[in-house]
């Protein structure tokens, strides 16, 4: 497809019965010369999956779950590819045509970022901003990568910051699905990880730009919240507009689904 070599990242937190299936389409598509998985401390049995595979797959085990944009990051660093694809490993419906959409933008030297969005489903303008599926240079962001490390769930919200909107490519990704926290965990522990990353996601937004000491306070008190109305109130008192919206749009509106 290109003369470039093309490597697909992806990062794997407790995905035990999703994770084959990804690694299995990258394994038999012709599009990635490398396949990277990166387990991030994960507590069930998504390593002894990854291991299934390691045959054919470039594997890095990180004993302590340390978020998301550090799995990236130590998979960018691992990468030998020109072009990197970064994906979830919650997916289900993955094609080779997903990955050609993702590939497209960049191989035709108009984009620098290219963002795959989910349709059929929530398909609001928030999803597509804070994607998984992904398809960037290596080069780009090889000087980011230490700062990238520390963004946890935020590393989406991060990656966006580096990007001119005319650099940028959103795509959508027909029939490919993806699965909700509420689908993986119980009520109660689906609630306080999307509050976590929600706070995570917030925190970058805090580093590009002072936010009120007022909203650093709301945001700390977020993490003892356990009822969705003292939730709703709170975040309502925020004052930075894109950080409402963030949590609201995030936070709230798959909570709302418990």
């Amino acid at each position: 497809m290109s003369d470039k070599k093309i490597s697909a990242i992806v990062p794997a937190y407790n995905e035990e019965k999703t994770v084959g299936k990804v690694l299995n389409v990258l394994i038999s598509s012709n599009i990635p010369d490398e396949v990277i998985c990166v387990n991030d401390g994960s507590t069930d049995n998504t390593l002894d999956e990854i291991q299934k595979y390691k045959e054919d797959v470039v594997i890095i085990d990180i004993g302590k779950n340390k978020g998301k944009g550090n799995a990236l990051a130590e998979g960018i660093k691992k990468a030998t590819g020109d072009i990197l694809i970064f994906l979830d490993a919650d997916l289900t419906n993955l094609t080779e045509k997903h990955l050609q959409l993702l590939l497209e933008p960049l191989l035709n030297d108009k984009y620098k970022a290219v963002l795959g969005y989910l349709v059929g489903g929530t398909g609001f303008t928030l999803a597509s901003n804070i994607t998984g599926q992904r398809a960037y240079y290596k080069a780009d962001l090889i000087p980011h990568i230490e700062e990238m490390a520390e963004t946890r769930f935020g590393v989406e919200v991060f990656l966006n910051g580096l990007f001119s909107k005319n650099e940028t490519k959103k795509v959508p990704l027909p029939g490919l699905v993806g699965l909700y926290k509420y689908e993986k965990e119980s009520p109660q522990d689906a609630f306080s990880s999307y509050i976590k990353a929600g706070i995570e996601i917030a925190k970058v937004i805090g580093n590009k730009r002072v936010l009120p000491k007022s909203d650093f306070k709301i945001l700390r008190e977020l993490e003892n919240i356990t009822d969705f109305r003292e939730l709703q109130r709170k975040i309502q008192e925020i004052s930075d507009t894109e950080l409402k919206d963030i949590l609201e749009k995030y936070i709230l509106r798959y909570i709302k689904r418990l």
